[in-house]
C-alpha cells in the first residue's frame, strides 16, 4: 500500500490550490516532495490527492486530482485537561491528539495555569493537525476554548474523573462510545473542586495504587479509554 506525503490545507478545497510558506516548506525540506510528485491534502472536510505543478521558492501549488470526505470516528472522546506549563501541555495535546481524542477541552483550575494565551490556543491547535498527520488520521481533533473548572457541564454519556486516591480501584468499564474524561493538574484537585465534579456528573476512579504526573496520567488513562473504545 502507498504511502503519500500529506499536508493540511485551512483554505477551500478548489481545483488549483497554494500552500502556505510553512507547508511548502515542509513539502520541500522535510517530506523531500518535488514538482510532479502526488500528495494528500488534509482539510477539516476532505481528503484529497494533488500533483505539484509549481515548485517555488516560498510556495508550492497542486492540481487536486481526487477527493473524499474524510472518516469521521464512530464514537466521541472530550477531554477536559487542566492546563499545563507549556513543554508538558504541548507533549499532552499531541498523545491526545495521535490517541484520537475527538475534543480536548483546556481547563483552569485552582493549581492549573490562570490563563490560555492566544498564542498557546493557536499552538495547540497547530498541533493536532500535525499529529493527525503524523499517524494519519483524517479526523483532526478539536481544541475548544478554555473553561473554568466551576462552570464545566460533562459532555459524555459516561463521565470520568480519574483521581490519585478517592476514587473506586478500578477501572471504568466502558459502555458507551460518547465518553468523556477529567484529568487535574500538577498537585491534584482541591477538595472543593473534587465534589463540585462529582456533582456535576463525573464518577471517580483510581485504577492504580501509585501518584501518576499529570502527561503521565493523561496518556496512560486515554489510550486506556480509546482502547476500550
Amino acid at each position: 500500500m502507498r504511502r503519500l506525503r500529506r499536508v493540511y490545507f485551512d483554505g477551500e478545497l478548489t481545483p488549483i490550490i497554494e500552500l502556505d510558506e510553512n507547508q511548502s516548506r515542509k513539502l520541500k525540506t522535510v517530506l523531500r516532495a518535488e514538482q510532479g510528485d502526488i500528495v494528500e491534502i488534509l482539510t477539516n472536510e476532505y481528503l484529497a490527492e494533488g500533483e505539484i505543478f509549481i515548485s517555488g521558492r516560498k510556495s508550492i501549488q497542486v492540481r487536486v486530482t481526487n477527493k473524499r470526505p474524510v472518516c469521521i470516528p464512530d464514537y466521541k472522546f472530550t477531554v477536559y485537561q487542566c492546563i499545563a506549563k507549556r513543554e508538558y501541555m504541548d507533549f499532552i495535546i499531541e498523545k491526545y491528539s495521535e490517541l484520537g481524542v475527538t475534543d480536548i477541552i483546556p481547563v483552569i483550575s485552582n493549581r492549573s495555569l490562570e490563563s490560555l494565551k492566544p498564542s498557546a490556543y493557536e499552538r495547540y491547535v497547530q498541533i493536532s493537525k500535525e499529529a493527525a498527520l503524523q499517524c494519519e488520521r483524517e479526523s483532526v481533533t478539536i481544541i475548544h476554548a478554555a473553561q473554568k473548572l466551576e462552570r464545566i457541564k460533562p459532555a459524555g454519556t459516561e463521565n470520568i474523573l480519574f483521581h490519585e486516591r478517592l476514587g473506586e480501584k478500578c477501572m471504568p468499564q466502558i459502555t458507551s462510545n460518547n465518553i468523556s474524561m477529567i484529568i487535574g493538574p500538577e498537585g491534584g484537585f482541591t477538595d472543593k473542586e473534587y465534589n463540585y465534579l462529582l456533582n456535576a456528573g463525573f464518577k471517580a476512579y483510581t485504577p492504580l495504587n501509585t501518584i501518576l504526573k499529570a502527561e503521565t496520567a493523561a496518556v496512560l488513562f486515554a489510550g486506556m479509554i480509546r482502547l476500550s473504545l
